[in-house]
C-alpha cells in the first residue's frame, strides 16, 4: 500500500534518495532543491520525457496532506513512499497533469525511471513457496494442512497461471476455535510480504511441543496463512519487474512490462466495500486501477471466498513499505466504531516499532482489504507495512531476520488475543515462571486476580487462583498438574476489571 522511496538498483542509492527528501522545501511551482550534488530534472526535461504519454518518471511531490495525496493515488501515481506531505512516485504525463492542476511542488529525477526491480535469489520463487508450504504440510500432518483455494487470473484465462494456497494450521477439531488469517503479497514487487507468513507457519510448527506459546497456538486457535495473493504478478517481480497490480490484460491492449503504465488490477482496491471511492484510479493503465467492480478479480474473489468461510477474531495483511501498522478505515476520516481498534494497533507499534495510525491519515484508499474485512465481517483488520524507505520494495534478503523480529511479537499478539480481543485493556504480564512447582508471575500494573487453566483457556473467574499482591502473585501447583509436562495458561485481572490476555507456559 504505502510504497517505496527508494529502490537498490538504478542510478540513485537509497541513501542519496533519502537524503534528496529530506532536503525539499515547501512551496509551489518547480524545485530543483540542495541535494548534495546530485543532478535534478528541470521542468522542460521532465515535460519532454513524458511527452509521448507513455514514458513514467521519478519525482517527488510535495503535497498539502492525505486529501491531496488521495488525489494523485486516484490519478493513477504509482506512489512509492509517504514523508509526512511530500510523496516519491512514478508518474505518466496524465498525472503530471494532475500535479500541474493541484499547483503542487514536484521535483524530478532524472537518472531514476523507477521500472527495474531486483529479486534476491534468497526470497521464494512462486514454486519455491509452493514446495516450502508442501513440505511444512509433509512434515506436520496432524498439525497443517495446505488447500487450494482458487486461481489466478492467468489461470482463470486457460493459460499457464497458478493456484492460490493457504496452509491451515490446527490441531484437531479447530471450527469453534478462535481464528486468525494472515494474508502477504497483495503487491507483486512487495518481497518481503510472503516470507513473513511463511516465517509464522515454520515459528509455530517447528514450535509445537518445544514452544509453550507456539504449542498453544496450535492446539487452541484457526490459523490460515496464505503468502501470495498474486502469484502471476510475482512472477514478473522475480523476473527484475516492478510490478505492483495483477496481470489482468483485458482492460487494455498493452501487455505486462516492467513500469506502473501496463494491465492489471490494483488487488487492494478491488474489495467490495466502499470500492470506487477515494484513492483509486479509473484508468486501466493506472497504478491503483481498481477494476470494473468490486471483486471483478479472481484473487480478490477467492480471497472474499475463503475468508467469509469461518468466523475471524482478527485479519492481517502484509504490504511494505514504510514501518507502520494500519488499520480501517481508509476510505473516510471518520474513526472506525470499535476503540480496540486503535488500541490493539498501538500495540502492535510498540511491538514492532513502526508507526501505528488510521489508514486514510496516510492518504485514502477505497476497495482495500481491511476496511472490507472490518466493515463488512467485523473481523478487526490490520495492514503492516514493513521496511524503510530505504529498504524500499526488494530489500536484500540479508533483511528478512531482521524484519520477521520485528514483525514476530506482533504477528503472536493477535494469536494471544484472538479468544478475547478486548484483553487488551486488561493487564498483560511480564514474566511467568514456574520452578519445582512454585508459579510465580509478575505484571507492570496491579493485580486484583491471577488465575491459571490446564491445557486450554477457561471461563474467567473459573480457574485455579494465584496469590495477587500489587504488581505480583505467586502460588504453588496442585501435584495432579507436576506429574507431568502440562501447558498451563494463567492470565490476570487488573484495577479496571478487565481480564487481560493468556500467558502460556510448561508446568515443568
Amino acid at each position: 500500500m504505502a510504497q517505496r522511496f527508494s529502490r537498490r538498483s538504478g542510478s540513485f542509492s537509497r541513501v542519496a534518495l533519502a537524503a534528496l527528501a529530506l532536503s525539499l522545501v515547501a512551496g509551489c511551482g518547480f524545485s530543483t532543491p540542495s541535494n548534495g550534488g546530485m543532478r535534478t530534472g528541470t521542468e522542460a526535461e521532465l515535460t519532454a520525457r513524458l511527452s509521448d504519454g507513455q514514458k513514467d518518471a521519478a519525482v517527488i511531490v510535495s503535497t498539502s496532506g492525505p486529501a491531496q495525496i488521495g488525489k494523485l493515488a486516484e490519478a493513477g501515481m504509482d506512489i512509492w513512499g509517504v514523508d509526512g506531505k511530500r510523496v516519491i512516485g512514478s508518474i505518466t504525463q496524465r498525472q503530471y497533469q494532475t500535479i500541474k492542476r493541484l499547483k503542487l511542488e514536484v521535483t524530478y529525477l532524472p537518472g531514476k525511471s523507477g521500472l527495474d526491480n531486483s529479486f534476491d535469489p534468497g526470497y521464494h520463487s512462486n514454486a519455491e513457496m509452493i514446495d516450502a508450504l508442501k513440505a511444512l504440510a509433509s512434515r506436520y500432518p496432524n498439525l497443517a494442512r495446505l488447500e487450494d483455494f482458487g486461481d489466478s487470473w492467468e489461470k482463470k484465462q486457460g493459460g499457464k497461471g497458478n493456484d492460490l494456497w493457504v496452509l491451515k494450521i490446527g490441531k484437531g477439531d479447530t471450527s469453534a476455535k478462535p481464528g486468525v488469517i494472515y494474508l502477504g503479497l497483495h503487491h507483486a514487487r512487495e518481497l518481503v510480504t510472503p516470507e513473513m507468513v511463511l516465517n509464522l507457519a515454520k515459528h509455530l510448527l517447528e514450535g509445537y511441543g518445544t514452544d509453550a506459546e507456539a504449542t498453544h497456538y496450535v492446539e487452541n486457535r484457526e490459523i490460515w496463512l496464505v503468502p501470495m495473493v498474486n502469484p502471476d504478478g510475482h512472477a514478473l517481480a522475480e523476473q527484475g519487474s516492478d510490478w505492483r497490480k495483477n496481470t489482468n490484460s483485458s482492460y487494455t491492449n498493452l501487455q505486462p512490462g516492467h513500469g506502473p503504465s501496463g494491465p492489471g488490477v490494483d488487488l487492494n482496491r478491488n474489495y467490495g466495500y466502499k470500492w470506487g471511492g477515494p484513492g483509486a484510479d479509473t484508468n486501466p493503465k493506472g497504478a491503483t486501477f481498481r477494476g470494473a467492480e468490486g471483486f471483478s478479480e479472481p484473487e480478490t474473489a477467492a480471497v472474499r471466498d475463503l475468508v467469509r468461510q469461518r468466523k475471524w477474531s482478527f485479519l492481517m495483511t502484509y504490504h511494505s513499505f514504510s514501518n507502520l501498522i494500519l488499520w480501517p478505515w481508509g476510505h473516510t476520516n471518520v474513526a472506525p466504531p470499535d476503540n480496540r481498534l486503535p488500541a490493539i494497533g498501538k500495540k502492535l507499534g510498540e511491538f514492532s516499532g513502526y508507526d501505528p495510525k488510521q489508514s486514510v491519515s496516510l492518504y485514502p484508499t477505497s476497495g482495500d482489504t481491511t476496511d472490507w474485512a472490518f466493515g463488512e465481517l467485523g473481523i478487526l483488520s490490520y495492514t503492516t507495512e514493513i521496511g524503510t524507505w530505504g529498504d524500499g520494495f526488494d530489500p536484500p534478503y540479508s533483511k528478512v531476520p531482521q524484519f520477521w523480529n520485528e514483525n514476530r511479537p506482533g504477528s503472536l499478539y493477535m494469536l494471544k488475543l484472538a479468544d478475547n480481543p478486548s484483553a487488551v485493556f486488561g493487564p498483560e504480564l511480564k514474566t511467568v515462571k514456574v520452578q519445582n512447582g512454585q508459579f510465580n508471575a509478575s505484571a507492570s500494573g496491579a493485580l486484583t486476580d491471577v488465575e491459571f487453566f490446564v491445557g486450554k483457556p477457561g471461563k474467567e473467574g473459573t480457574g485455579t487462583r494465584l496469590n495477587a499482591s500489587g504488581l505480583n502473585a505467586s502460588g504453588m501447583l496442585p501435584p495432579s498438574v507436576m506429574t507431568e509436562k502440562q501447558l498451563l495458561l494463567v492470565h490476570a485481572r487488573g484495577a479496571n476489571g478487565q481480564w487481560g490476555p493468556f500467558e502460556a507456559v510448561w508446568s515443568r
